[in-house]
C-alpha cells in the first residue's frame, strides 16, 4: 500500500484531494497539513511514500518542504499540485528534483496518473508543464538571459516569498498577518524589503511586474 501525505493551505481543497487518493487501489492518505513546517515534522515520523504538496503554503513553501525532506534523507517523493505554471517555478521544481508537477486546473485524472507513475518509480509532468519545460529549453538554447526581476527573486528570503505570494493572491495585510502568524509591523517590514530588493516603487508595481514577467513568488535558491 502506497501511503500519501497531503499538504495544502486551503482546507476546502484537502477533502477533494483525499477523495481522489483514496479512490485509487493501492493508495491511502496517511496524514495532511495546511502549513509546511507541520508537514515536514509529521512526514519525518510517518515516512510516507509520496507527498502531494502545494507551492503556496505558509511557514515553509512547497520547495522548502522538498529541501527539508532531502536534508532528512527521506525517501518520500514529492508531487507538486499547484496553480503556478511559470518558467521560474518549473525550473526550481526541476532543480529540486521533484517527482511530479500537476496543476490545480487539471482534471483529477492527472493526479491519479501522477500517483500511479510516481509509485512505480517514474516521473509525471502534466502536458502544460511539459510544454513550458520545452519552451524553457528552447529559450536557453537561444541564449536569452534571465530578466532583471527573475534574477532579483533569488535574493528573497523564504518568508518574503510567502508574503509576496499572498499579496499576489489578493490577500489583505490583515489576512497575511493571520495566515503567516506575524505582526503587522513584521508584515510591513517584509513588504519594504520586497520593494527594495526587487527595485520597484511599491507593492502594486511589484505585483504588476510579477504578472508581466510571468514570475512566481516561489523561486527560492
Amino acid at each position: 500500500m502506497n501511503t500519501v501525505y497531503l499538504l495544502d493551505d486551503h482546507e476546502m481543497i484537502l477533502p477533494g484531494i483525499c477523495l481522489v487518493v483514496e479512490s485509487l487501489e493501492g493508495f491511502t492518505v496517511c496524514g495532511q497539513a495546511t502549513d509546511g513546517l507541520t508537514a515536514v515534522k509529521e512526514m519525518i515520523e510517518l515516512e510516507p511514500d509520496i507527498c502531494v504538496a502545494d507551492l503556496s503554503v505558509p511557514m515553509l513553501n512547497g520547495f522548502g518542504v522538498t529541501r527539508k525532506l532531502k536534508e532528512a534523507k527521506m525517501k518520500t517523493k514529492v508531487i507538486l499540485l499547484t496553480s503556478f505554471s511559470d518558467h521560474t517555478s518549473i525550473e526550481e521544481a526541476l532543480k529540486q528534483d521533484v517527482a511530479g508537477y500537476i496543476l490545480k486546473e487539471d482534471n483529477s485524472s492527472e493526479l491519479e496518473q501522477a500517483l500511479k507513475n510516481v509509485s512505480k518509480g517514474y516521473r509525471y509532468f502534466t502536458p502544460k508543464i511539459m510544454t513550458q519545460m520545452m519552451d524553457g529549453m528552447l529559450m536557453n538554447r537561444k541564449g536569452e538571459k534571465p530578466s532583471e526581476y527573475r534574477t532579483r527573486l533569488g535574493s528573497l528570503t523564504g518568508r518574503e516569498c510567502d508574503v509576496l505570494s499572498l499579496v499576489m493572491n489578493g490577500l489583505s495585510g490583515k489576512e497575511i498577518c493571520t495566515q503567516l502568524n506575524i505582526s503587522e509591523s513584521t508584515m510591513k517590514t517584509h513588504k519594504m524589503n520586497l520593494v527594495r530588493k526587487m527595485n520597484v516603487r511599491n507593492m502594486k508595481e511589484l505585483v504588476a511586474v510579477m504578472h508581466r514577467e510571468e514570475l512566481s513568488a516561489h523561486h527560492v535558491p
